[in-house]
C-alpha cells in the first residue's frame, strides 16, 4: 500500500516555492578576459577615487580606488549599441548623474538620468532618439547643461529635466556637434565643435559667430577646451591638428610637434595644477607638452587610440587613459609612462569557448576586433583570472576554437587554421579534406 503524503499548507506552498526561485535565480557576473573598448571618465566631486568609466555596449563601471579596480555598475538603457561618450556628474548632487549616448552607423542615442549614483537611469524624454556627441555641465552653474547633436546644440537650465535647441533650427552650418566647452566664469559663452569647423556664442545661444580664422577648412572638431584661471586661452582638436588660441576663438594658429600622421586627436585635457601641461588623446597614442603646446611628446606606442583623458586633481601623477581595445591604462608619474589597469572591465567581444579535454578548469576562448590585443585568452582556474596567449596570431580575429584528439587547440581566422604549440600559434598550411574509414576485413 503506497504512503499518501499530506498536502503542505497555502503559506508552506508559497515560502517553499519562493524560496525555489531564490534558488534557481542566476547572477551571471563578468569574469573577463580583461580590457575592450573604454570611452570615457567621469569623477565624482566629494570623491576623487570615485569614478565612472563609459562603455560601447551600454554599460557603465565604477572604481572606488581611481581606476584600480572596476566593477559594472549599470546596463545604460538596457542596450548593447549605445555608445556612452559624455558622463557628467552634478557637483550640488554627485548621485545625480547624466549620460549622453549615441549609436555607431545611425542617427540614433539618447541622454539618460539617474537619481541613485547611476544604479537605475530613465530616458530623458525631451532628448528621446537624439544622437548625442558631447555633454557638459557649466563650471560655474552645475543646473546649466548644454549638449551637442547632429541636430544642433541644446541647453539645459534646470540639472537636465528639460532641453531647448539653442542653435538655429534646421541650421546648415552648426549640426552635427561633436564638442563642447564652456566659459568657466560666463555660461553664457558656449564654443561647439562640429564635423565642419568651430562655432561660438556670448549670450547663450541668441546669436552664433564661426571661429574658423587659422583652423584650415572643414575641419572635424573633436575637443575644445577653456584654460579655467585664462578663458582668452582656448584649445581645440581636429583632423587636422590641434589649434590653439589666445583671445577666445577670434585666431587659432595651429600646434606644431606632433606628427601629420596622428590628425585624429579625439581628446584635449589639461593638468588641473599645471595648466602648462596638455595632453592629447589621438588614434597614434597620447602627446604630452609641459609648454602650453611648444613642444609635444608622445608617451605611448602609436597603436594605442585613446578615447578620453583623465588628470586626478589630488595628485596629477595619476593618468588614466580610456582607449579602443586596451581597455584602461593608468600612469603614475604624469603620463609618461602607463601600465593596463582593467582588473574587472571587461568589454571583449568573444566569439568562441572551449574546455580542454583533460584539464577541466583551463578555458580557452576567442575575440574578435580587438587586433594586438585579442586573439585567444586563456584560464587555469575556471575563468577567475585570464592570461592572453595570442603569439603568432599576428592580430587576427579569432571566429571558432576547437581541440584535436591529442589535445591540440586549433583556431579558425579569417586567414585560415592555427594550432598551439607550446606558446606560439602556427598556420596550418595543409587540411586533410578525406574522411577516415574503418578498413573493412578481408
Amino acid at each position: 500500500m503506497k504512503r499518501l503524503c499530506k498536502l503542505p499548507i497555502p503559506g508552506v506552498v508559497l515560502l517553499f516555492a519562493l524560496t525555489c526561485l531564490r534558488l534557481n535565480a542566476v547572477t551571471w557576473l563578468p569574469f573577463g578576459p580583461d580590457g575592450g573598448d573604454a570611452r570615457s571618465f567621469a569623477v565624482d566631486p566629494r570623491d576623487r577615487s570615485h569614478l565612472y568609466l563609459g562603455t560601447l555596449t551600454g554599460w557603465m563601471y565604477e572604481s572606488k580606488n581611481g581606476g584600480g579596480d572596476w566593477k559594472r555598475l549599470a546596463w545604460v538603457g538596457k542596450r548593447n549599441d549605445l555608445a556612452l561618450d559624455s558622463i557628467v556628474v552634478d557637483s550640488a548632487n554627485p548621485k545625480h548623474l547624466l549620460v549622453g549616448a549615441w549609436v555607431l552607423g545611425s542617427a540614433d542615442g539618447g541622454l539618460y538620468v539617474s537619481h541613485d549614483g547611476g544604479l537605475n537611469w530613465d530616458n530623458s524624454a525631451d532628448m528621446r532618439g537624439q544622437s548625442i556627441r558631447a555633454l557638459t555641465a557649466a563650471p560655474s552653474d552645475p543646473k546649466i547643461l548644454v549638449a551637442g547633436t547632429l541636430k544642433g546644440v541644446y541647453r539645459s537650465s534646470d540639472g537636465g529635466e528639460h532641453w531647448q535647441l539653442i542653435s538655429p533650427e534646421g541650421s546648415q552650418e552648426i549640426h552635427e556637434v561633436e564638442s563642447i566647452a564652456i566659459d568657466p566664469a560666463n555660461p553664457q559663452i558656449i564654443y561647439a565643435g562640429t564635423w565642419h569647423l568651430p562655432w561660438k556664442t556670448t549670450d547663450g545661444g541668441e546669436n552664433w559667430t564661426s571661429i574658423k580664422q587659422g583652423v584650415i577648412e572643414d575641419s572635424d572638431v573633436f575637443s575644445i577646451i577653456v584654460d579655467p584661471k585664462d578663458s582668452s586661452v582656448v584649445y581645440a582638436s581636429a583632423c587636422s591638428g590641434i589649434y590653439k588660441s589666445q583671445n577666445g576663438g577670434e585666431k587659432f594658429q595651429k600646434v606644431q610637434g606632433i606628427p601629420s600622421s596622428a590628425r585624429r586627436t579625439r581628446v584635449l585635457m589639461q593638468d588641473p595644477q599645471n595648466l602648462n601641461i596638455v595632453f592629447a588623446g589621438t588614434t597614434e597614442g597620447l602627446f604630452r607638452t609641459g609648454d602650453s603646446g611648444t613642444t609635444w611628446l608622445r608617451t605611448t606606442g602609436p597603436e594605442i587610440i585613446v578615447n578620453d583623458v583623465y588628470v586626478d586633481p589630488t595628485n596629477t601623477n595619476r593618468v588614466l587613459l580610456a582607449t579602443d581595445r586596451g581597455g584602461v591604462l593608468a600612469s603614475n608619474d604624469g603620463g609618461y609612462s602607463f601600465l593596463p589597469s582593467n582588473n574587472g572591465f571587461s568589454a571583449r567581444q568573444i566569439t568562441s569557448y572551449i574546455g580542454d579535454a583533460s584539464q577541466p578548469a583551463m578555458i580557452y576562448v576567442g575575440v574578435v576586433n580587438d587586433k594586438a590585443w585579442g586573439g585567444v585568452f586563456v584560464s587555469d582556474n575556471g575563468g577567475l583570472s585570464w592570461s592572453q596567449k595570442s603569439a603568432g596570431l599576428n592580430g587576427q580575429d579569432v571566429f571558432s576554437l576547437g581541440q584535436a584528439s591529442d589535445g591540440t587547440v586549433v583556431a579558425g581566422t579569417g586567414h585560415g587554421l592555427y594550432r598551439l604549440q607550446g606558446e606560439l600559434w602556427s598556420r596550418v598550411n595543409s587540411v586533410s579534406t578525406i574522411s577516415a574509414t574503418a578498413a573493412s576485413p578481408s
